[in-house]
């Protein structure tokens, strides 16, 4: 019973939070004072005016303005409207002119079309403009209630009337924010049920697109999208590839593998439906991990197709440092740069002339002075929230205070009975829960369970825990699917699939939570919901929902039970598999706590698992305190083992490897310690380290040629399978790495030396193909061993690639043909492995060779950002040099011999290894080769072969060493002294030995230089000779006509235009056939306008102009 009011009630004139409930039941003076005042105040408390019913298609009633049709027509779900019913379709977009002006303008810019909507002042002197990027971000906040939702789904129409346009929304939720991309992979896996659902012949094709191009990354991917799984089986044509463990790959990488793999399904599903627009609803419940997903996508510079995302937050559930501000702070830093554009609005509560347009479409009201005091009422205690607006007029319906008479046709109300009969609460939750406990008692549990599992839940789930809770209570109850009727009745929880429900408004989902209680109340009811869906899943059951299972369980429970702590571990795990490293930390977090006091003995192995990837995880977060306490908590134990303690030194290892050369030092300095700790000696000594490298890289490549006698090494070689050996081939691949980088040759050679002995022993492993390819680069480096050598072993370590988890592919690729191979096959073929080298290298979440194998293939300008995107600084430094090289030669801007302009500055400090000083070397070596010989033979004088002792087996060398040999001959033949021609021979011998070791990329090279080297015996051409030209003149000739052949077979452009030049310059010194010389000058001209070095044209038109 409702407490009975005072007769005067004085309404407050505004309140932010300003919400009602029904003071106490209908009283008789009020319903008499209605009556008595009706016919002479006609409008002023009860509604007179008569009723229309036409109502169009999109929900619109007639006599409302075409701007509310517009509204109400833009809206996805259409419905009409029933007569005594109130009409709710448009309530979310009354007010919010601006706002969608806004919005269609950001759409409008993605699609680059003219946008012929008026903008606010306000809005035109922001600077927005219709030109470069096709990526939208759109961020919309405010309080709930607001509208952010509505005004979000206003475009969907607009998308799905374009051709391939595609619309989908993911939603966040408090119940399951720890776990990992719930809201992105809801959008995801709402595409593929679209795909799925499709009859378009188009579709199909998208589909085999999806199940082809994506084959490797499944494995990772399936966990998160299961809806992918039909796909593929409905689709595939390929057997599903293994993909590397994510046991065997570290943090820092398999964050690398979920980036590639997300960009690469959103690239596969973008190039099908364009636009595409994600909506990202309640982001303010979002884990880390979902923001960085955003991140991705609209960073993906490959991804050039139309791309909108928008995020829907609310504003008052963050605060100045939490990580969606951040997150957005951070994606404003990075717009310009990766060519996309973000918008943020924010949603305000309506005015009270707004908030009179609502009622007036809820009840087909033509006259706003009919409803002006009603809507006086309404703003008054909602405060001008449309949802608020909403449940206070269901509210009053429900109350008999707003009643539709069918006789009139017409809705009625007492503006005076309203205001005695309602009391203020503290939010909308309080009003909805007064319409909640009015309900039958089992509706209510039924409410708190379903509020358990979320913004969305399916009757199986629902059951489980409803006859859970019968077996407990042991009574009759309510049948569940006759209670989830009248949940729907009263417009709670609406069906979006088959047995599959969810709340129509978070706000209701707090409302129902709320009924369980306090706090704590609340807490222990969750935990109790978790367990009983433990208990009643199989496995795979519980795999599929295991992050929503733990996540009830931790938050009411506070046993101290070893299998929840196991189960943690578990959800753990999948976290870190998935790259959400939040998620994963705080799974940690329970875990350690919930292990009882005796965990160290009767649980050690758990708990060496959880401290273990609680130390990875938080040392890849970079909380390095708690990092520290995990690692302290077994290195001060003196019962735990080398081999126990090997995880943390690893994890320490691979973070500070990644930094400068201090740092590179202490992880070295690390591992060669650890090595020790696990009783295996490396080294005799640093004294004698460059004599114990040479004997070991011998008898090793001895050890290797004696097992392949008969057969090939893989097949030789069994599977290593000991942790200890495994352990100690990982930390001699981490000091051939970081012995590589510091430029200490013989300790990287001696560590790839025991990688593969360890291999010939024991068996093989993921690093044996790669230590395999680098001890062929190493022998040739260090023993000048003979290149049939090198090459047989790079085609042994891809022969081993092929049975051993992929995790070191890129790598392993890089070495082979970045190397070694590509001084043996075609380019072209070269070029090929490097890209699947490149994508196994980001399938692994490997980056960094997976950058240096994308510069091996492709130079843009746009790799620079790709690059610094994956904080790469030693690549995209490179490819900087390599782009301000190329625009100093194709545009003829600053010094042509000095790697100068606004890309890069050769003034800049080069903080970095012999690598890229050795490429800086190369980049200024091409600058003078192309601008002048004189200059260029000179530097090859003074610097002579600098780049191949510094980038070692490198393929750009056999170009260097080919450029030098053209200078050195050219000034030869000017000057006719021997320092040139002694080094030009020499140069000369270097290239014949290459093509005699079966080169085929290089017979230009040969031909050309053979050409220049018979060139020196001409002295030039006597007019009163015979006329068949200088003595030897035939040969020469047939030398340059077939270097020139050859450079146009293998697709050359730079070295026919250089063969040419070097052809018509010969004819020009020795005065002999004229118009071949300005032929082949002219030629010569030509191919390097074409392939862009402006400043040589320059210089060759104006010789044959001179001339």
């Amino acid at each position: 019973m409702y407490e009975k009011e005072a007769e005067n009630i004085e309404i407050p004139q505004h309140h932010n939070n300003g919400n009602v409930l029904v003071k106490e039941a209908a009283m008789d003076e009020d319903a008499e004072f209605c009556e008595e005042q009706g016919d002479h105040h006609a409008g002023e408390h009860i509604n007179n005016s008569p009723q229309h019913h036409n109502v169009s298609k999109a929900g619109n009633i007639e006599g409302e303005s075409d701007h509310e049709r517009e509204h109400i027509a833009s809206l996805p779900q259409h419905q009409t409207m029933e007569i005594g019913k109130l009409n709710t379709a448009s309530l979310g977009l009354f007010g919010r002119d601006e706002e969608l002006s806004v919005l269609r303008f950001s759409f409008a810019r993605m699609m680059e079309t003219k946008h012929g909507s008026i903008i606010d002042s306000k809005l035109a002197s922001k600077s927005f403009t219709t030109s470069g990027s096709h990526k939208e971000l759109f961020f919309i906040q405010g309080i709930s209630g607001v509208g952010k939702s509505s005004l979000a789904k206003s475009i969907h129409k607009a998308v799905d009337e374009l051709e391939n346009g595609l619309y989908v929304e993911g939603k966040f939720d408090l119940m399951i924010s720890n776990e990992p991309y719930s809201g992105v992979a809801k959008a995801f896996g709402s595409i593929c049920q679209q795909l799925l659902s499709s009859k378009k012949e188009a579709m199909a094709a998208v589909g085999r697109m999806i199940a082809n191009e994506l084959h490797h990354e499944m494995e990772i991917l399936l966990p998160l999208i299961p809806e992918l799984k039909t796909i593929v089986d409905r689709y595939s044509s390929l057997t599903r590839q293994p993909t590397p463990s994510s046991n065997h790959v570290s943090i820092e990488d398999g964050q690398e593998r979920w980036k590639y793999a997300f960009r690469l399904l959103s690239r596969v599903l973008n190039a099908a439906y364009s636009p595409m627009v994600l909506v990202l609803d309640d982001l303010h419940w979002a884990d880390a991990s979902s923001l960085q997903v955003i991140d991705y996508l609209v960073s993906d510079l490959q991804n050039t197709n139309q791309l909108m995302i928008i995020g829907c937050y609310r504003s008052d559930k963050v605060f100045g440092a939490g990580a969606l501000l951040n997150a957005i702070a951070c994606l404003e830093e990075k717009q310009d740069k990766y060519s996309f554009h973000i918008t943020e609005i924010e949603l305000q509560s309506c005015r009270e002339d707004t908030v009179n347009e609502m009622l007036m479409a809820m009840m087909s009201v033509e006259d706003e002075k009919e409803t002006e005091e009603l809507a006086s009422i309404c703003y008054r205690y909602t405060s001008g929230n449309p949802f608020f607006v909403l449940q206070f007029m269901l509210m009053l319906e429900n109350e008999s205070l707003l009643t539709y008479d069918n006789e009139l046709q017409k809705w009625m109300w007492c503006s005076y009975r309203i205001q005695r009969q309602i009391r203020y609460t503290s939010g909308v939750v309080d009003l909805l829960q007064d319409r909640m406990k009015k309900m039958p008692e089992d509706v209510q549990l039924l409410l708190q369970y379903a509020a358990c599992l979320g913004t969305s839940f399916t009757l199986p789930t629902i059951d489980i825990i409803w006859k859970d809770h019968q077996i407990e209570y042991g009574t009759e109850t309510t049948d569940t699917a006759l209670m989830l009727k009248i949940m729907q009745d009263e417009a709670l929880i609406e069906e979006c699939g088959k047995n599959t429900f969810r709340w129509v408004h978070d706000r209701i989902q707090e409302a129902a939570m709320s009924l369980t209680g306090n706090v704590a109340a609340s807490a222990s009811f969750k935990c109790k919901v978790g367990k009983a869906l433990l208990s009643a899943l199989d496995e795979e059951q519980l795999e599929d929902d295991l992050f929503d299972v733990v996540d009830l369980i931790n938050r009411g429970n506070v046993a101290t039970r070893p299998e929840l702590a196991a189960l943690n571990l578990r959800a753990a795990v999948k976290a870190r598999s998935l790259s959400a490293l939040e998620s994963a930390s705080k799974y940690v977090e329970f875990g350690a706590a919930m292990l009882p006091r005796d965990h160290w003995t009767f649980h050690r192995k758990l708990t060496l698992d959880l401290y273990t990837l609680g130390a990875e995880t938080e040392i890849a977060l970079g909380n390095n305190r708690a990092a520290a306490a995990y690692c302290n908590a077994v290195f001060q134990r003196d019962d735990c083992s080398a081999m126990e303690k090997m995880p943390f030194r690893m994890a320490v290892i691979r973070k500070i490897s990644g930094g400068d050369g201090e740092l590179k030092k202490k992880a070295l300095k690390m591992c060669l310690d650890t090595l020790r700790e696990l009783g295996y000696k490396f080294s005799w000594g640093r004294v004698l380290l460059p004599l114990q490298a040479m004997l070991t890289l011998n008898s090793t490549l001895k050890a290797m040629k004696k097992r392949m006698g008969t057969k090939t090494l893989d097949a030789s070689l069994g599977e290593m399978t000991d942790p200890r050996q495994l352990a100690i081939v990982q930390l001699l691949e981490r000091i051939g790495y970081l012995s590589y980088t510091l430029e200490l040759i013989f300790t990287s050679a001696l560590s790839f030396c025991h990688i593969v002995d360890m291999t010939l022993k024991h068996g093989k492993n993921f690093l044996s193909p790669f230590g395999v390819a680098n001890l062929g680069i190493l022998s040739g480096i260090i023993m000048k061993e003979k290149f049939v050598t090198v090459v047989a072993c790079s085609e042994e370590a891809l022969s081993i690639l092929k049975s051993v988890p992929p995790l070191k592919e890129g790598q392993t690729i890089l070495s082979t043909y970045g190397f070694c191979l590509c001084w043996k096959k075609d380019l072209s073929v070269c070029i090929k492995a490097l890209e699947l080298g490149y994508q196994s290298s980001m399938r692994a979440g490997d980056v960094e060779p997976a950058m240096w194998l994308l510069g091996m293939y492709q130079i843009l300008p746009r790799l620079v950002s790709y690059m610094e995107e994956h904080y790469q600084y030693e690549a995209s430094l490179i490819m900087k040099m390599l782009w301000q090289g190329l625009l100093n030669l194709t545009t003829g801007t600053g010094r042509s011999t000095h790697l100068e302009g606004s890309i890069y500055s050769a003034r800049e400090p080069l903080r970095s290894s012999g690598s890229v000083q050795g490429m800086a070397h190369l980049i200024v070596g091409e600058l003078y080769f192309s601008s002048s010989y004189e200059l260029a033979a000179e530097r090859s004088i003074k610097f002579g072969d600098t780049f191949e002792k510094r980038c070692p087996a490198y393929f750009l060398g056999m170009q260097e060493t080919f450029h030098r040999g053209v200078a050195l001959y050219v000034m030869a033949r000017k000057t006719k002294k021997r320092k040139y021609q002694a080094r030009a021979s020499r140069v000369r011998k270097i290239i014949k030995q290459w093509v005699k070791d079966g080169n085929p990329n290089i017979e230009h090279y040969d031909l050309l230089l053979d050409a220049e080297h018979a060139a020196l015996k001409v002295t030039g051409y006597d007019s009163e000779h015979d006329g068949k030209g200088p003595k030897g003149y035939d040969a020469i000739d047939k030398l340059y006509q077939k270097a020139i052949e050859s450079a146009n077979r293998l697709g050359h452009l730079q070295h026919s235009a250089v063969c040419n030049e070097r052809y018509g310059d010969f004819l020009l010194q020795i005065g002999w056939d004229k118009s071949g010389w300005a032929r082949h000058l002219s030629k010569a001209a030509g191919l390097y306008e074409e392939w862009g070095a402006v400043g040589k044209v320059k210089e060759l038109k104006l010789k044959l102009q001179s001339i």
